[in-house]
């Protein structure tokens, strides 16, 4: 073969291969599905912490055995489930889950169903989804203050956790170097800086031992009076300013407030310890127990001035004449607290809520929605509707 005939062949085809019709696109091949987790898939267990959120543990659990956490949902869940893009967010969402799914769960973790249901509050029975069959859901924290979980202290329990806030926007660790809070998406305060804090906290032990219950509560009612000064800038107002510059939130003072304040919560709450003693008779004297507090805050307002206004409204609710009823110490001091207290499910500091119901960001002074059963007229209703109404019918004592 000459050249230029190798070349006119090489040429033609180059030519066909340029103008040849082009062979159908092969379908991309299917992805495997991924094989079912089992349990020797988690080798590493992820240490239980209690009152966590059902995500934080699932998030922790993954990311201790290089698993994704999505892939744990869909473990759980019967069927098809779908996951957001950024997968799950303990801080965003909680994971619900029905009975079958617990089970499901307890055997990948290779724990007792009962086990973790003692450890999250997520997984206890009335929380369970009533659907059959194994079914997950992925839900939204609720807007509301107090909703959202708290950040926990890397220091004693794990980097990265989150705990149910049970209507909490905030509490101190019990290893009392860190206060957690619910608060911006949720935030941590580095409190050892300030020895009066920790001792706050024993106080509030203390407190709680001996009182049980009703001790627990008269800290969170003083807790909401604290505030009350906070924002209206009373009481111990240039204290408080010092220790949140301590705690280095010059510019996020109302994350501080609630640490700032807990040496004088603790203070008041002893002072509304005694008082529930001497209310038990009839002919207990109000100004005179208002007159120790400002006596012991030495602040004359408390007694007659503007830093009574919150304790006016506690006084509202705590009248002296109370009748305890009860066979145990504890069951009478509860007994004689207003039924807009409710007794918590668990023992120990900052799981009581308080009588008094203001919104800590909110007015102070003004209702930001009308009750639909008393109209604004009951105290529990003055600031905002209250589920707990003592007008809305079947409405019965905490």
């Amino acid at each position: 073969m000459t050249k230029r005939t190798a070349a006119a062949t090489q040429g033609d085809s180059l030519f066909d291969a340029v103008n040849a019709e082009p062979e159908p696109a092969s379908k991309p091949a299917a992805k495997p599905r991924p094989k079912p987790l089992k349990p020797a898939d988690l080798p590493l267990h992820a240490p239980l912490i209690h009152g966590e959120t059902t995500a934080s543990l699932l998030v922790r659990t993954g990311a201790a055995n290089a698993v994704a956490p999505d892939l744990l949902l869909k473990a759980l869940h019967a069927g098809r489930l779908t996951v957001p893009a950024a997968g799950v967010q303990p801080q965003q969402h909680e994971v619900r889950m029905s009975a079958e799914a617990l089970e499901r769960l307890a055997k990948l973790l290779d724990r007792p169903a009962e086990q973790l249901q003692r450890a999250l509050p997520g997984l206890r029975a009335e929380q369970l989804l009533d659907e059959p069959g194994a079914v997950v859901r992925l839900v939204p924290w609720p807007e509301e203050l107090g909703a959202g979980p708290l950040r926990a202290c890397p220091l004693c329990m794990e980097d990265g956790a989150w705990l149910t806030a049970d209507g909490h926007r905030w509490r101190p660790c019990p290893c009392g170097r860190r206060w957690m809070g619910g608060d911006d998406g949720g935030f941590l305060l580095e409190t050892s800086l300030l020895p009066d804090l920790g001792r706050a906290l024993v106080r509030h032990r203390a407190m709680d031992h001996h009182l049980g219950p009703a001790g627990d509560a008269l800290v969170a009612d003083a807790h909401q009076v604290a505030l009350w000064w906070w924002v209206n800038k009373q009481v111990a107002a240039d204290r408080w300013k010092e220790r949140a510059d301590a705690l280095g939130c010059g510019r996020h003072l109302k994350r501080a407030a609630p640490a700032v304040v807990y040496p004088e919560v603790m203070t008041l709450a002893e002072a509304m310890g005694r008082w529930e003693q001497q209310r038990r008779k009839t002919d207990a004297s109000a100004a005179e127990w208002l007159a120790e507090v400002a006596e012991a805050f030495e602040v004359p307002g408390i007694e007659r001035g503007r830093e009574r206004e919150p304790l006016r409204y506690w006084l509202q609710l705590h009248p002296a004449g109370a009748e305890p009823a009860g066979d145990t110490s504890a069951e009478r001091r509860w007994s004689q607290l207003p039924r807009l207290h409710h007794r918590p499910a668990e023992h120990g500091p900052w799981r009581a809520t308080s009588c008094l119901r203001w919104t800590f960001g909110q007015p102070l002074t003004s209702t930001t929605a009308i009750c639909p059963y008393c109209q604004g007229r009951a105290l529990s209703c003055a600031w905002s509707p209250a589920p707990d109404c003592p007008e809305k019918p079947g409405s019965s004592d905490g």
